[in-house]
């Protein structure tokens, strides 16, 4: 039976209050307390002192409100005017921050999460950091919405849906907001508008753009099938822009995925549907659906130290589990005598066995299947000496774990993109037998309050 929630008695407050921002959440709402409540409030940070007006709750009987900030009277000295390096600093939780507080927030959630699982973390914990000097992000997701001056294209806005306006981008290539500024101006001209999720009327929903730096993607991604013209348009400005490989998908659903990834649903208008991304001594190809880091040198920096950790462990056996296109996989077999890799999307299995051949890798071996219902025969019929676990935002959790314990002797580099799954796994493999040897951020999301981790560990 649901716990029932308590219901708070509405107070009303007409005159300004005095707030002390106590945290900022996940989604750089800062937090501050104000009798039985909690005063939700935007682009503050720890510590500074404001005077806001106090707004009805978020839902009747919530402790939980809004607050319009009307005057700051402390502001913090961490703080950081962010315009000039980021393109909406409104949309990134912690946009309002000087970069290397930025990283010590990160170091400090990480070193919370590790607590929560009972780990008390005594070395100094580093996070990576991005050069934000250049172009780190590499893929974007732009979204399109109607004005009264016609289409325009953006991000969401935290807690929305609502689209932000970004006419350039310094954090991305060039041309991504070139392209899509100019396809704006073209389908207003021609009258195509966005796809409106209330009416259900339009057509535009997005715009994926990729940039491997060895070639260009593009995929726009539309609730009906496009006319002869609006093709021969799309495909017209891509070209402009040498867009090697040109996409439209036709997602008709309703919720929040992006793609349709039916493959009837994804129309190449290129000879070329793959580009090539090179990342260590490999060539990898990839397409319209393949899972990529967005930011290529910490991407490096990360795969390298997971290769390294494992290996340590003898050459023989290695396991990749979630191995998307085999970029691990690959990676790990220069060290290993045989390299198995496991994940569930099916294209993805295709592409890394296509990848081993266009690299002249024959030691690694590629299976599509989950991994809770593969990884205990695969330890138990191989003697496995490491294993690197990239898993989903969900992470690996406890039947994975206990699998992977049955192993005698093994070094395992497990990547974290969520510190909620942390939390949980940590615990689990120390529980298992493992020894937590290394934790280390990698700042993948600037400004963001994402941040990879790696956990590295033995058991002997």
């Amino acid at each position: 039976m649901a716990k029932k929630q308590k219901q708070i008695p509405f107070k009303s407050y007409p005159d300004l209050q005095k707030l002390t921002v106590i945290k900022v959440n996940d989604k750089g709402q800062g937090i501050a307390s104000l009798d039985e409540y909690e005063i939700y409030l935007d682009d503050v940070i720890v510590g500074e002192e404001v005077l806001a007006s106090i707004e009805p709750p978020f839902v009747n009987g919530s402790k939980r409100r809004p607050g319009i900030i009307k005057e700051y009277l402390k502001k913090s000295e961490k703080r950081c005017d962010n315009n000039a390096i980021l393109d909406v600093p409104a949309v990134y939780a912690l946009g309002n921050l000087k970069y290397e507080e930025t990283l010590k927030v990160k170091a400090q959630d990480i070193l919370n999460a590790l607590n929560k699982a009972g780990v008390e973390y005594q070395k100094d914990l580093e996070v990576v950091p991005t050069d934000i000097s250049k172009v780190s992000r590499f893929k974007s997701i732009r979204y399109f919405a109607n004005t009264a001056d016609g289409l325009i294209n953006g991000y969401y806005l935290p807690h929305s849906h609502n689209v932000q306006n970004v006419s350039s981008s310094p954090m991305e290539p060039q041309w991504f907001s070139e392209l899509a500024n100019t396809l704006c101006a073209e389908f207003t001209q021609i009258g195509l508008t966005a796809f409106d999720e209330i009416e259900k009327t339009g057509s535009l929903k997005s715009l994926l753009l990729r940039d491997t730096l060895e070639g260009r993607l593009c995929v726009l991604v539309v609730s009906r099938a496009l006319s002869d013209d609006e093709k021969t348009l799309y495909k017209k400005v891509c070209d402009s822009f040498k867009v090697d490989a040109i996409f439209i998908n036709v997602n008709q659903n309703l919720g929040n995925q992006v793609i349709d990834f039916k493959k009837e649903n994804m129309i190449s208008l290129t000879d070329k549907p793959l580009i090539d991304f090179k990342l260590d001594d490999f060539t990898f190809k990839v397409g319209p659906t393949t899972f990529l880091q967005v930011n290529y040198e910490i991407a490096q920096k990360l795969y390298t130290e997971a290769v390294l950790h494992c290996a340590k462990a003898p050459h023989g056996t290695a396991l990749d589990l979630c191995c998307g296109v085999g970029t691990m996989s690959l990676c790990l077999s220069k060290y290993f005598s045989k390299v198995i890799g496991v994940e569930i999307v099916e294209d993805s299995i295709k592409a890394a066995n296509d990848n081993a051949l266009l690299n002249k890798v024959s030691n690694t071996t590629f299976i599509c299947g989950d991994i809770k219902d593969t990884v205990a025969l695969l330890v138990k019929d191989h003697d496995v000496d490491a294993i690197i676990l990239d898993p989903s935002r969900v992470g690996a959790g406890d039947e994975v774990i206990k699998a992977i314990s049955k192993c005698k002797q093994v070094k395992l580099s497990y990547i974290f993109c969520s510190l909620k799954a942390l939390s949980r796994d940590v615990k689990t493999l120390i529980e298992q037998g493992f020894v937590l040897e290394e934790v280390k951020g990698f700042d993948m999301f600037p400004f963001s309050s994402h941040v990879e981790t790696l956990c590295t560990f033995s058991k002997k």
